[in-house]
């Protein structure tokens, strides 16, 4: 029976420790610093300062738990410089896709209007043949 006692009591003072240790109050540092964030472009109107932003350690944090997605992150830098080259090369792959992409649904476009007049001239075209 005395076992079990003492079981007990080590079971209390390990919790009360952790309680202990969980509500004293310590000061936040941060070794880390300040350091830039690139995002990936996500519309056509996006610029640089919509996808290079300034940060900590606790303001990256925050804009993880409000919605911000690693994949949607392309890189951290620690010289604002390094961070704007990228984003800037990330905001001209981006364009350049989306040329590509318009380029293609017109090319697409042209392609199916030629293809409904081709149907209309044979259409024409059997129909004078049935008569």
């Amino acid at each position: 029976m005395k076992l079990i006692t003492l079981l007990n009591e080590i079971e209390e003072k390990e919790v009360v420790g952790e309680a202990e240790f969980t509500t004293k109050s310590f000061d936040v540092k941060d070794e880390v610093g300040k350091f830039f964030v690139v995002e990936k472009p996500r519309s056509k109107n996006t610029t640089i300062e919509d996808i290079v932003f300034e940060s900590d350690v606790f303001y990256f944090a925050n804009q993880i738990r409000g919605g911000l997605k690693f994949e949607n992150i392309i890189g951290l830098y620690k010289q604002k410089s390094d961070a704007r080259r990228e984003g800037m090369e990330a905001l001209k792959a981006y364009q350049s896709q989306l040329k590509e992409m318009e380029d293609a649904m017109e090319a697409f476009r042209t392609t199916k209007k030629d293809i409904e007049e081709k149907k209309k001239v044979a259409r024409e075209k059997i129909e004078k043949l049935k008569q």
